[in-house]
């Protein structure tokens, strides 16, 4: 797996969706819209497909909370 950190300015129509995408809360940084795009547009393409992008997230390491845990964490976030 490799990381890759880009600069990318946007301008116009594609600079408003993306702050109008993070307002509306769909999006919780225009990273995170821009990210998504990039896996929609690959699978769109037939780049990647539905079965090999469900076989990645469920390969993926997950975070091991027991409920008490997850109960907690919730009510530290609606804390702050």
């Amino acid at each position: 797996m490799r990381d890759t950190t880009l600069t990318l300015k946007f301008r116009g129509l594609e600079a408003e969706l993306l702050e109008e995408m993070v307002r509306l809360g769909l999006f919780n940084s225009k990273s995170e819209a821009i990210r998504a795009a990039i896996m929609k547009y690959a699978l769109d393409s037939g780049l990647l497909s539905r079965e090999d992008l469900w076989n990645r997230v469920k390969a993926h390491k997950r975070r091991g909370v027991s409920p008490n845990e997850l109960e907690r964490d919730l009510q530290s976030l609606e804390e702050h």
